[in-house]
Order: structure tokens, then C-alpha cells, then sequence
């Protein structure tokens, strides 16, 4: 065997590897989306917390680009002002959910004692090995006479 085909065989052996170890980085690194129950448990848990007024453990479930942005009592303080009207809701619904990767958006609707239900989309990153709310947005108002595709909780 001449010195040329020895060094061809022994570079393709090695590209061989090589391409063995990405594709299984790659393979292991996928993790399969989350199941639509996973992010509607985290929204629920911070949701929960900020109805028994623990805010300490609601800003836990908030990602860390928000715990960066805002400190607990500022964090607190924008939840009184901002979204005090969800812990008085009577009853929430999940609507639609979107995966992207590590990133998800959940629409939440809250139905209150009026009857006009608030419409927010939740974004969720995982972080952790968990979701994190990593932000809630206002959507629009709902009628009461509409009728609400979400699940019921």
C-alpha cells in the first residue's frame, strides 16, 4: 500500500469520526418541544404565587433577562400596577401555543367578574430545565358573549 492511499484512508477514517461526533451533538442536543401542559404549569405557578401575594416566588418564575431588568420590589411593584386585574380573575383559559427552540408563546385569557375577558400572550424561554416567563403581553378585550376556545381551568 503506497504512502498516498494509507494517508487517504487514515483523513477519511477521521472525517468519519468527526462527522459521527457532530451528527450526535446534534442528535442529542434536540430536545422534542414541549408538551402544551409543561408551559401552561409554569404559567400557572407564577400565576398561583401572585395570588397568594408571594411575589418572591413569582419573580423566581420569571426568566432571567426579566430578574435583570427589574428588581424583586420593582418587579412587584409593575405587577400591582400593571396586571393586578389577572389575580382577580374568576377564570382562566389557555388558547393557542407556539415552539420555537427554547422559546414558546402561550395566549392566557382571563375572564372576569364583568364578564369581559383580557387577552395576553405569555412568552416562555427555558432556562434551567425548566420555563421562565420572559414576558406578558396585552392582546385585547374579549366580549362576554364571545366564546373562549381555551381550556378551561
Amino acid at each position: 500500500m503506497t504512502r498516498t492511499i494509507k494517508a487517504s484512508l487514515l483523513f477519511f477514517l477521521f472525517s468519519l469520526c468527526a462527522s459521527a461526533i457532530v451528527v450526535t451533538h446534534q442528535v442529542r442536543s434536540q430536545a422534542p418541544p414541549p408538551a402544551p401542559h409543561e408551559l401552561f404549569a409554569a404559567v400557572e405557578k407564577q400565576l398561583a404565587a401572585l395570588r397568594a401575594a408571594d411575589y418572591s416566588s413569582a419573580y423566581r418564575h420569571a426568566a432571567s433577562g426579566v430578574q435583570q431588568k427589574f428588581t424583586a420590589p420593582q418587579f412587584e411593584a409593575m405587577i400591582r400596577h400593571d396586571y393586578g386585574d389577572m389575580m382577580n380573575a374568576q377564570r382562566v383559559e389557555f388558547g393557542s401555543v407556539k415552539v420555537s427552540g427554547s422559546t414558546a408563546v402561550v395566549q392566557v385569557f382571563f375572564r372576569g367578574a364583568g364578564g369581559s375577558a383580557r387577552s395576553f400572550l405569555y412568552s416562555l424561554i427555558a432556562e434551567d430545565n425548566s420555563w421562565k416567563i420572559n414576558g406578558v403581553q396585552l392582546m385585547e378585550s374579549v366580549p362576554y358573549e364571545s366564546q373562549l376556545t381555551g381550556l378551561h381551568i
